[in-house]
């Protein structure tokens, strides 16, 4: 659960040292040990199946880590991680959302109706919920098998659910009944399919 603001910028400070660190030693064994870390890298990434995109070759993504766009990404990640309100089994936050017609609604109603790699889509951060929209129009011309809504632009949903770059939940009758780990690397949506599987039996 969120933290109380005096414990949430000390906290803040912690991580901000923490990613310093992490970044400047990945800098240091990139430039004299690049092999090796890009073996690592590619094993990370096998795991999560990015390694083996084929829109995604390693050199459009290995040179951009540990760049500033790298650090201010993960440190606004890991911040973000500080203000997850959500709980395995507790009341999911019902945030709210902004359908592509512009129509505002919550994600319970939903439920019941910085950095890139190369080669990326090209999106900057949005100014405005227009220009937000308009981002959620290239997913939608990729003809996604799902409802498609957007954060509002105060970003309750992501910070909430701490989603940032990506999270995978599965919420039912308000509930949350899987909350995964933080993507690329760490999510599973092998589990979520075994979980869906089970709740359509």
């Amino acid at each position: 659960m969120g933290l109380p603001w005096p414990g949430l910028w000390l906290k803040r400070l912690w991580v901000l040292l923490q990613v310093a660190v992490h970044v400047a030693t990945g800098k240091v064994l990139l430039t004299f040990f690049p092999e090796r870390v890009k073996q690592h890298i590619l094993a990370m990434g096998q795991k999560t199946g990015i390694a083996n995109n084929p829109h995604f070759s390693h050199d459009n993504w290995i040179p951009t880590f540990f760049s500033t766009q790298y650090f201010w990404f993960v440190l606004k990640v890991h911040w973000q991680r500080l203000e997850d309100k959500t709980e395995l089994g507790g009341l999911a936050p019902n945030c709210p959302v902004v359908r592509l017609s512009g129509q505002r609604c919550n994600i319970w109603d939903f439920m019941q109706d910085g950095w890139a790699f190369k080669n990326n889509v090209d999106i900057r951060n949005h100014q405005n919920l227009q220009e937000r929209l308009q981002a959620a129009h290239l997913l939608l011309a990729r003809n996604p098998q799902c409802p498609v809504v957007v954060d509002t632009m105060q970003n309750q949903s992501s910070q909430h659910y701490a989603a940032l770059p990506e999270r995978l939940y599965v919420l039912q009758e308000g509930r949350i009944l899987y909350k995964g780990k933080s993507g690329p690397w760490n999510y599973n949506p092998e589990e979520v399919r075994v979980l869906l599987e089970k709740l359509h039996s």
